[in-house]
């Protein structure tokens, strides 16, 4: 394994760990701090989130990703891109009655 499959391999880590902690969200709550834990569970999932940015900007800094534009209009489209295709599949989700709607 060389450096950049090391890193990419922490990615993944940090992915699985956004993961974690969003099930936990779910299942206990977003304010819930776990005994023991300084942190709610939001604050763990943004930390585990940053985490991830943290080891992409790595990856992104020696050339093994190609980089996001993180200019504040560059952003919103990605955004609005995605939220597209989240409303669309979620309507998807809602005509199987696999979602309820609010």
């Amino acid at each position: 394994m060389n450096r950049s499959e090391y890193l990419l391999t922490c990615l993944a880590e940090e992915a699985n760990e956004v993961g974690q902690g969003v099930a936990k969200a779910l299942r206990f709550g977003l304010a819930e701090t776990e005994p023991g834990q300084p942190s709610s569970n939001a604050e763990r999932v943004v930390a585990e989130v940053s985490d991830l940015l943290g080891v992409y900007l790595i990856l992104r800094d020696e050339g093994v990703l190609p980089p996001i534009d993180f200019r504040p209009q560059s952003l919103s489209e990605i955004k609005s891109r995605k939220l597209e295709k989240i409303e669309h599949f979620m309507q998807f989700s809602i005509e199987r009655e696999a979602l309820q709607e609010s």
